[in-house]
């Protein structure tokens, strides 16, 4: 396997959502069309799973998650993630767009749910039992009900979901504005493209007109860290995502993320997990 499994978000949906039963994506689905759901593949859209019945340990980013009926996990644009083939468990998943995202949900609302998606700061398991199935049931009853108005009604029933999921996520108390989150998502999607070619992060507030002081600020009152360290996390994670996930060599990988020497990869590697791209591969797999 040589590429993580880039997956798009179904044209067919053209609101930008999705709600689909768990069930029948993975247990009645022996042969996957696009993508293998067992093994680890990237989202370009959102995600958010509820596990309503059994109990499964469901991969994301490399680690291992213990999810029980009644949790909640919410998977972000960019993340990697697999399911576990040999647990019983039932449950859905509600899928939606960027797009989606900014069309019918108030920018209020993504400011305040934007931890949620938070996962530089650490990805969260969230007790929600409650909400889970009026939401489901809810959202099951609209899409059957045919109308102009249905991604306004949809947009509405999610965010009032994401508001109460957010009352139990710990991190929900921050406070965050709304021309912060805006430089910081501009700045994460710069590194998501371009942190092949540079991984200074003076380059990265030039291109963005904004000083290096002011991204670090904006970095930490986010992600609660620096420009540089958030670069370095980004790439960090990139490295391990292919060490694990694909059969390139650590010289294939180093090129990859665009690094001049495989030498200067080793070194900056190890300097982030004291551990060289070979170890860490070994020790994981």
């Amino acid at each position: 396997m040589n590429n993580i499994p880039q997956i798009n978000f179904n044209k067919k949906q053209n609101i930008g959502f999705e709600l689909i039963s768990l069930e029948k994506l993975i247990i009645k689905l022996n042969k996957p069309i696009n993508h293998n759901p067992f093994l680890p593949h990237r989202l370009n859209f959102f995600a958010i799973l509820i596990i309503s019945d059994g109990e499964v340990n469901h991969s994301v980013d490399l680690k291992n998650y213990h999810l029980r009926a009644g949790d909640v996990m919410v998977i972000s644009k960019g993340q990697i993630h697999a399911f576990d083939q040999n647990s019983q468990y039932k449950g859905y998943l509600v899928l939606f767009t960027e797009a989606f995202m900014q069309k019918y949900i108030a920018q209020s609302t993504i400011i305040k749910v934007t931890h949620l998606y938070n996962y530089f700061i650490g990805q969260e398991i969230i007790s929600n039992p409650d909400n889970n199935q009026m939401m489901i049931e809810t959202i099951k009853n609209e899409l059957n009900i045919p109308s102009p108005s249905l991604p306004n009604i949809i947009g509405a029933l999610l965010s009032i979901y994401l508001l109460r999921l957010n009352d139990n996520n710990i991190n929900s108390t921050m406070q965050i504005d709304n021309r912060s989150l805006k430089l910081f998502d501009a700045f994460k999607t710069l590194v998501e493209e371009r942190f092949t070619k540079t991984r200074n992060a003076k380059v990265f507030a030039s291109i963005m007109s904004i000083s290096y002081k002011h991204l670090n600020e904006v970095c930490k009152i986010i992600v609660n860290m620096t420009a540089k360290a958030f670069i370095d996390n980004y790439v960090t994670l990139e490295a391990k995502r292919k060490l694990i996930t694909t059969s390139l060599s650590v010289k294939e990988i180093s090129f990859s993320l665009g690094f001049d020497e495989p030498t200067n990869f080793l070194k900056y590697f190890k300097r982030q997990t004291n551990l060289s791209p070979a170890e860490f591969r070994k020790k994981l797999l």
